[in-house]
């Protein structure tokens, strides 16, 4: 008869994905969809290798032309970050909360064939992206659309067992990449090393959103000097 085994999983090296809407969304998809519409039937598009579709520069020159929606939104955002970053304990002042900035913001269009194909935001530590307008999103009809999340381990479990799978229910995506279906309103936060896509979008009606970088505000002290040289001498 077999022994009875008590076993204790712990999921490890996991990867943050934030998920949160916030307050006030409404008015502040119906500014924004108004602003970028108008911005993309007057202005060309950035161009972006990556990208299929309509896209303002990657800076913060869209401040300039959607400032007040945009400081709405960003309010939150910044006070997400803030609450899930601490800083480490090679930092002077170890577990204290940094404060974070916007430093890249832009907003894309994609309508029937848009796509994003699979990147990530190098020298950002916190990536976002936020839902104006979903367009068709509808996983049913294969509209297409969907956020396309990579397992940063890459295909390694797949490539050296595929006929193998974890049973735990937390590891049955490693090696392959999720599919997310994003609901207008919706803002997601993750790592800038993290490879993202955007799936082929099939749909008729315009599919807005707004994507941004975060970097933490340096105060003097709250680094050691050479890690605050070293962040320097890495930013792009």
């Amino acid at each position: 008869m077999p022994t009875e085994i008590e076993i204790h999983i712990t999921p490890i090296f996991s990867t943050p994905l934030l998920v949160f809407t916030p307050a006030h969304h409404e008015r502040i998809n119906a500014e924004l969809s108004q602003l970028i519409l108008a911005r993309e039937a007057s202005v060309p598009s950035h161009r972006d290798t990556e990208v299929i579709g309509w896209s303002s520069p990657h800076d913060l020159s869209m401040m300039d032309w959607a400032g007040r929606p945009l400081r709405e939104l960003f309010a939150p955002v910044i006070e997400v970050a803030k609450q899930v970053t601490t800083l480490s304990d090679r930092c002077r002042h170890a577990a204290r909360r940094p404060e974070w900035e916007v430093v890249e913001v832009w907003a894309n269009v994609q309508r029937n064939g848009g796509t994003n194909a699979a990147h990530s935001h190098p020298g950002s530590f916190w990536a976002g992206v936020y839902y104006v307008d979903v367009g068709e999103v509808c996983p049913t009809l294969g509209k297409g659309g969907e956020l396309q999340i990579y397992d940063p381990r890459g295909c390694l479990p797949r490539m050296l067992a595929p006929y193998l799978q974890y049973s735990m229910t937390e590891l049955h995506d490693a090696g392959t990449s999720i599919s997310y279906s994003p609901a207008a309103g919706q803002c997601l936060l993750f790592p800038g090393w993290l490879f993202h896509a955007v799936n082929t979008y099939r749909g008729t009606a315009p599919r807005i959103s707004v994507a941004f970088n975060l970097d933490p505000v340096l105060q003097q002290g709250s680094l050691s000097s050479a890690h605050a040289d070293a962040i320097g001498g890495s930013r792009r």
